[in-house]
């Protein structure tokens, strides 16, 4: 989460009046789908469905965007809440449905944007070393990494002290450079 983001949320919503208006939502849609997408996919690991949870998080603020007060939190605050409860519903529902295996002779659309879509081993290592920790600690990365938030945004978000968040991360980031050199 940039300066530019925090005085655009700053600025939309207080000059409205009692709800976010098309215009204005569109402004702040426009200045955190980067963001929201990034700790989605963080989150989720699949840009196909970090794209859908990214679109669903967006679909419940504009729907929920009467019950939105901007005295209370920033609109980054309140859109990184939905967006949290989206990747949340998404993981119950996959948790209780199992995939299914697909045909290897069928050749499948997800397959080919994956393939552009290549990380490199370096990547690919992090990524697994980041899904060994414990999902809060997950969390504290994605939003962190994945979503670009300052500790202060985050405490707002995860409703702790900026300390309590800054500490989590340095002993998470800690955490990842030990496991690292134990997985060269």
């Amino acid at each position: 989460m940039n300066k530019k983001n925090f005085w655009l949320d700053n600025f939309l919503t207080r000059q409205m009046p009692a709800r976010l208006d098309a215009e204005a939502f569109a402004e702040l849609y426009r200045a955190h789908t980067y963001a929201v997408f990034n700790y989605c996919l963080f989150r989720v690991s699949d840009r196909v469905v970090a794209e859908d949870l990214t679109a669903d998080t967006f679909e419940r603020a504009w729907r929920a965007r009467g019950r939105y007060r901007p005295d209370r939190s920033a609109f980054t605050t309140w859109v990184f809440s939905i967006a949290r409860h989206a990747v949340t519903d998404w993981q119950r529902r996959r948790a209780r449905r199992p995939l299914s295996k697909l045909n290897p002779e069928q050749p499948s659309e997800t397959l080919l944007l994956e393939a552009q879509f290549e990380e490199s081993e370096q990547q690919t290592r992090l990524r697994r070393l980041v899904q060994t920790l414990a999902a809060d600690e997950q969390e504290l990365i994605a939003l962190k990494f994945g979503a670009g938030m300052t500790n202060r945004h985050i405490a707002e978000v995860l409703g702790k002290s900026e300390s309590a968040v800054g500490s989590a991360v340095y002993r998470i980031m800690q955490k990842l450079r030990e496991q690292w050199g134990q997985s060269e």
